[in-house]
This record gives C-alpha cells, sequence and structure tokens, in this order.
C-alpha cells in the first residue's frame, strides 16, 4: 500500500511539473463551465480531430452533423493562426482578445477555421451581452489548454498529419 501511494505521489508530482506556468486548473474549470453553460448548444466540446476532419473533407458534415466548430478545432485554430505561439503568456492575450473581437462581431472573414470545415456553417450570431469580457477570458484559457499546450499536442504544428 505504502509503494502504490509513493507511485501515485510520484506520477501527480512529474504530471504537475509539466504542466505550463501559465495554466491555472481554476480558470481552466470555471472556463469549462461557461463553455457547457453558453457555447454547447451549438459547439461540441471536444472529438477526435482525424474523425473531424474525415466528416467534413470527405462526408461533407453528413456523419456527424455539427452544428458550429468542436471546442478542440477552436483550441487547435486559436494557437495556430492567432497571435505570437513563441512566448505563451502573450499568446493568452493575443487569442484572448481574438476570441472577444469574434464573439462580440463574429464575421465570416476573419475565421481561423478551414475552409472545408467552415462552408458547414453560418456565421454565428454576436455574443455580446450573453457573455461578459471576464467570462470570455476564461473560456479563452479552456480553450487554449483544452486541444494540449504549445508543443505537446501532435496536430499543433503540423497541419498534414490529418
Amino acid at each position: 500500500m505504502k509503494t502504490l501511494i509513493m507511485t501515485f505521489a510520484l506520477i501527480s508530482s512529474t504530471v504537475a511539473a509539466n504542466l505550463p506556468s501559465e495554466f491555472d486548473r481554476d480558470i481552466y474549470i470555471s472556463g469549462e463551465k461557461i463553455f457547457d453553460n453558453k457555447c454547447s448548444e451549438c459547439h461540441v466540446k471536444s472529438m477526435p480531430i482525424p474523425l473531424l476532419m474525415k466528416n467534413f473533407l470527405e462526408e461533407n458534415n453528413q456523419t456527424l452533423k455539427l452544428k458550429a466548430p468542436t471546442g478542440n478545432e477552436i483550441s487547435f485554430r486559436l494557437k495556430q493562426q492567432v497571435g505570437h505561439k513563441e512566448d505563451m503568456e502573450f499568446h493568452l492575450i493575443q487569442t484572448n482578445d481574438f476570441l472577444k473581437d469574434y464573439l462580440f462581431n463574429p464575421n465570416l472573414a476573419k475565421t481561423i477555421c478551414l475552409e472545408g470545415v467552415i462552408k458547414h456553417f453560418e456565421v454565428m450570431p454576436s455574443m455580446k451581452d450573453k457573455i461578459t469580457e471576464e467570462e470570455i477570458e476564461e473560456v479563452n484559457h479552456f480553450l487554449y489548454f483544452l486541444e494540449g499546450f504549445n508543443g505537446i499536442n501532435e496536430y499543433y504544428h503540423d497541419e498534414t498529419k490529418f
């Protein structure tokens, strides 16, 4: 029993040590709750990226019949398409600014999603007066870390993998 507890403690400390300093579990959990309450009516939280790409690019969204990009697609595209990913703290600010602008003033010209994905959806309605800037900041934190951390997610740097 003692060995089991020591092994668990070692694994837990190793996992925690690998988390970026910018990751805040409380903000992540709060952002996830806000996402569940305010976004999940249209956005599924997460699905395997290869399944999503097959659905959109080969099956014309007929298999999954999604209403909007998934949270993990948004997570991936935010990190891939917005700002300078070399500095995670600054990148979080940039993705938050983008998300706030897009949620309050959605426009197809601002989309970060792949053309083969976005063609299946209408532009989302504005979330002005439906979500606060503080809530957007928390949702941004959740989305940013939902699909892996910078450099760890297998799809983060190479879109040819899907």
